[in-house]
């Protein structure tokens, strides 16, 4: 009985630490750049993204993240350029309207996961940085930050196969920044 008694306990003590947030969607971003044409750089963001995400607040790792964008709400501030990325070409989003990414494990700041673009699914890892729980002054709700950043490339998932790296690189960088409620 006392073991069975501990066992319960030790397991109600590992969860303690443990939060699922809700994503504050107006302090929050999933935004993306790359180069064109060697020489410049093109910024842009999915404007409709949605996750789920359970913070260890006391060891700063991740439990659970889990998150999808909607490929209709890029925006690149070129609503051509935008026809195009939407289009066949690249991202196909009639075929292919979601993008999704799920964490596989933290290790240390380096996040592990599975991103799945145009329906091909490769292993990634990112850079992240989880900050100190606050309080928020105007609605004294506890808020953390969450910063993830890193590199894919367009071709591995199939996006843009036939233009080259000279006209839009191949290297793309993510960079999501997430603004998190209690």
């Amino acid at each position: 009985m006392k073991k069975t008694f501990l066992a319960f306990s030790l397991v109600g003590l590992i969860g303690l630490n443990a939060v699922e947030f809700e994503i504050d969607k107006v302090h929050s971003s999933v935004e993306f750049k790359t180069k064109h044409l060697l020489v410049s750089n093109v910024n842009g963001a999915f404007e409709k993204f949605d996750g789920k995400i359970d913070v260890d607040l006391q060891n700063k790792k991740l439990n659970v993240f889990e998150g999808e964008i909607a490929i209709d709400s890029i925006n690149t501030k070129n609503s051509g350029r935008d026809t195009d990325v939407k289009g066949d070409g690249f991202f196909n989003s009639a075929s292919f309207p979601k993008g999704y990414f799920k964490m596989e494990k933290q290790v240390d700041n380096k996040l592990y996961g599975v991103l799945t673009l145009k329906g091909v699914s490769k292993p990634v890892v990112f850079d992240v940085e989880i900050s100190d729980m606050v309080k928020h002054p105007k609605t004294q709700k506890d808020v953390v930050g969450i910063q993830i950043e890193g590199n894919i490339n367009r071709k591995d998932f199939g996006i843009g196969e036939k233009v080259p790296d000279a006209v839009v690189s191949n290297k793309i960088l993510i960079n999501i920044n997430l603004e998190l409620n209690k």
